[in-house]
């Protein structure tokens, strides 16, 4: 679980669920009006066609499964709405949704392109808005495997107020950028004694040819934190701290700095003689 602090956190109004029903019964009724001039076109001009058989085809063919899809589309709209959240932390936005399947989706700010709302006809009638968070790569591995109905990364409908949450996320981008600018400030002026010590111990390694690799895994442990916490703390994905910790990858400066960072130790301390 993530220790960061949360800005705004929420769900969805219940207008949503109002919205669906009425776009469900739309097109129910659409579907049922045809099929009951169909019904009705049979009966006055096929002889064979009696009223009665009109009356079962409209009963089990219109009325049964219109409340059955109305009734399972009110129950879904429901779960959907109570199983929907999301937070604005410090570092980055989760969003918690799914029914059947949950899904978490966790947006770090640094990747957040542009941030969209939308109030569509629906929307409209129930006073209710759709944010959605376009990502960088998102939208480019979408069209690349040429995958249909694939939307935004981040994607928030029926909101009362979006503005606070876009206002917030914004406002969360500006610290983050500014943090970020900070850090590098700091990391990469010349008498930075972090960069200063790294380069120079990387050096006198290879100098003498000596292979060395990580103490990650060992300084992790010490602090009781798992490789996944680690991994959401320095945001980088599992993966990269696993082969960071097994050798087989060498950290950049800046990742090097972050995780001697989190584990509280220098960051010659990362790295030992093989």
């Amino acid at each position: 679980m993530s220790n960061e602090k949360i800005g705004y956190e929420g769900g969805l109004s219940r207008n949503f669920v109002k919205k669906e029903v009425l776009k469900n019964n739309i097109i129910l009724i659409t579907v049922a009006i045809i099929l009951l001039i169909a019904f009705y076109l049979l009966y006055t001009f096929d002889p064979a066609f009696s009223f009665d058989f009109f009356l079962i085809l409209t009963l089990f063919c219109i009325i049964i499964p219109y409340i059955v899809i109305a009734l399972i589309t009110w129950i879904y709209s429901k779960a959907y709405v109570r199983n929907f959240s999301y937070k604005v932390q410090d570092s980055n936005i989760i969003i918690n949704h799914g029914v059947f399947t949950k899904a978490r989706v966790t947006i770090p700010y640094r990747r957040i392109q542009n941030i969209n709302i939308t109030n569509g006809v629906f929307d409209r009638m129930f006073k209710i808005f759709t944010i959605k968070i376009e990502t960088a790569g998102h939208s480019a591995v979408s069209k690349g495997t040429k995958t249909r109905g694939i939307g935004p990364e981040g994607y928030i409908p029926g909101l009362e107020d979006p503005y606070i949450i876009e206002n917030k996320i914004k406002e969360m981008i500006s610290k983050f950028s500014t943090t970020s600018n900070m850090f590098e400030e700091k990391l990469f002026k010349p008498e930075a004694l972090a960069f200063d010590n790294f380069i120079s111990y990387i050096l006198s390694k290879m100098r003498e040819g000596e292979k060395f690799k990580t103490s990650i895994r060992e300084l992790r442990e010490k602090m009781h934190m798992s490789a996944a916490q680690l991994a959401e703390k320095v945001e980088v994905p599992i993966q990269t701290i696993t082969y960071l910790e097994e050798g087989r990858y060498s950290p950049s400066l800046v990742l090097a700095y972050k995780i001697a960072e989190v584990l509280n130790c220098k960051i010659e301390d990362l790295f030992k003689l093989a």
